[in-house]
């Protein structure tokens, strides 16, 4: 007897033609972001602008202040030296531990962010001459008494993850319980809650936060060490290391360098701390701004994920061939991979990779963006293409050979009678989904998006009121995310009231 069950007949053609349109058109929503929504596209200028890259939370180098605009000792001197260079000044606020990964893929031109020279980083970079230097302090609680680093040994200390005060303790006090985080807010945060005996830091940098922060800390003892800093560059830009090291030169010769030191670390040094640092207005903006970026990505990369993931999960329904082989090796790898892992590769890796559109040549690797949405949607086509291939197998296989027999072709069986019923069963599960994508997006601030978190982290690092923006931060997330858990909650009810979880 012959079978006419699909299982012997040729690869279906209606999985193509689901799985060729949803390609196209996540493509062409990709295509949308560089073109319409990527703040960091070329714009035309006279001169290629200068880019440099620094945190904005390392006040008083860098901050932002009661405007929301970009301040700071290492914020002027990039402005004096693009002015020198005549060419517009673009900042790049990024975290520090992924700092120097994305100068060595060439998503900017030079640090301008109090790098101190180390021999590692001249193996991978070439430093301008040093424009200032300080060195490594101890702090510790104001009623340590007379207290040194010999004192430290079997205690917690904190360190700025990436910082060069870890590698030192880390490499010269085995002795020390070293422990890293992401910023100084995180750690004067410890310090309070007494987690930490003390932290190192620079001393210029430790004293200004403390003041400003009004903490009771004080350094302990002498200096561990000096550190030069510098303006690192690419290895191949000796070019634009010359005139670096020119501006600066110019600077100490005409004064401006040390006119500088002074506005910020003199008597009279400007006031970059504490919350009247900042306007409640300008709060407002930089956290409404940032969560309409988080929103923005969630809902593109949701947008390109379903449309792939409806076809994917057509695929693996069907459990052979080799579209099967190719899209299961795809969505086992992205789900047994971490996400940040994802979120760098793409960032770093994706920079040679260039295509045209519209007269103009884009650099997948350049935007932090594109990258964001490219890495979620990819996330998200994975997780929803299991989701959909669950609900395509509640779908009695009698509905498909009934359609069948009744002169119906394989897409319209999929499209009439299968799909209808298999989406009100993955429906529940496609909105968690959703959810656990919108909270994903905080981790697109580690690539430089200024969504919500990163935007929460630079307002903590002028106020250092950490407890109370991140508790407004999770509010604006639980504000988006619960209507829709109340929503999944919702459609569970009514499919199980209309008998659709037993079709």
């Amino acid at each position: 007897m012959h079978d006419a069950s699909p299982k012997s007949a040729p690869a279906p053609r209606y999985i193509w033609r689901w799985l060729l349109p949803g390609i196209v058109l996540a493509a062409a929503l990709v295509a949308a972001v560089l073109v319409l929504g990527d703040g960091d596209a070329p714009q035309p200028q006279h001169r290629e602008p200068f880019t440099v890259a620094l945190t904005g939370k390392y006040p008083p180098f860098s901050f932002y202040d009661s405007e929301g605009e970009l301040a700071g000792f290492d914020v002027d001197v990039a402005h004096a030296i693009a002015e020198r260079l005549g060419r517009p000044l673009k900042i790049v606020a990024t975290e520090w531990d992924g700092i120097l990964a994305g100068l060595l893929a060439s998503k900017y031109d030079a640090i301008i962010g109090s790098m101190a020279v180390t021999p590692q980083r001249a193996e991978q970079v070439d430093f301008s001459t040093p424009y200032y230097v300080s060195g490594a302090q101890l702090f510790v609680h104001e009623g340590a008494g007379d207290v040194t680093l010999a004192d430290c040994t079997g205690k917690p200390v904190g360190v700025v993850l990436g910082e060069t005060f870890q590698h030192y303790l880390e490499a010269n006090h085995p002795e020390i319980d070293v422990r890293t985080y992401k910023s100084s807010v995180d750690i004067f945060q410890e310090m309070q809650n007494g987690n930490l005996f003390g932290f190192v830091t620079d001393r210029l940098v430790g004293a200004w936060q403390i003041k400003n922060a009004e903490m009771p800390f004080k350094p302990a003892g002498e200096l561990l060490y000096t550190e030069r800093m510098a303006i690192p560059v690419l290895p191949e830009n000796d070019e634009l290391l010359a005139q670096i090291n020119a501006a600066l030169a110019d600077m100490e010769s005409t004064g401006r360098r040390d006119r500088l030191f002074d506005r910020w670390f003199g008597l009279g040094g400007q006031n970059a701390g504490g919350g009247e640092g900042m306007q409640r207005s300008t709060i407002v903006s930089m956290l409404a701004r940032g969560f309409a970026v988080t929103l923005g990505v969630a809902a593109s990369s949701l947008a390109i994920g379903f449309l792939l993931a409806v076809p994917f999960g057509a695929v693996l329904h069907r459990g052979r061939g080799g579209a099967y082989l190719v899209v299961r090796a795809f969505t086992d790898f992205i789900r047994g991979t971490p996400v940040l892992i994802q979120l760098f590769f793409v960032y770093f890796g994706l920079g040679s990779v260039e295509f045209a559109l519209g007269g103009r040549t884009f650099d997948l690797g350049t935007s932090p963006l594109v990258a964001s949405v490219i890495t979620l949607a990819i996330n998200a086509t994975a997780y929803m293409a299991e989701v959909v291939r669950s609900g395509l197998m509640s779908v009695d296989r009698g509905q498909v050979l009934a359609g069948r027999a009744l002169g119906l072709s394989r897409l319209q069986v999929f499209r009439v009678i299968v799909w209808p019923q298999a989406f009100r069963i993955a429906v529940p599960p496609l909105m968690n989904s959703v959810v656990a994508l919108i909270k994903d997006t905080a981790l697109v601030s580690v690539i430089s998006v200024a969504e919500v978190v990163r935007q929460a982290q630079s307002v903590i690092s002028v106020t250092w009121e950490p407890s109370k923006y991140y508790l407004i931060v999770a509010v604006m997330f639980f504000a988006v995310t619960f209507p829709l858990m109340k929503l999944t909650a919702l459609l569970e009810r009514r499919l199980r009231q209309r008998g659709f979880t037993h079709d």
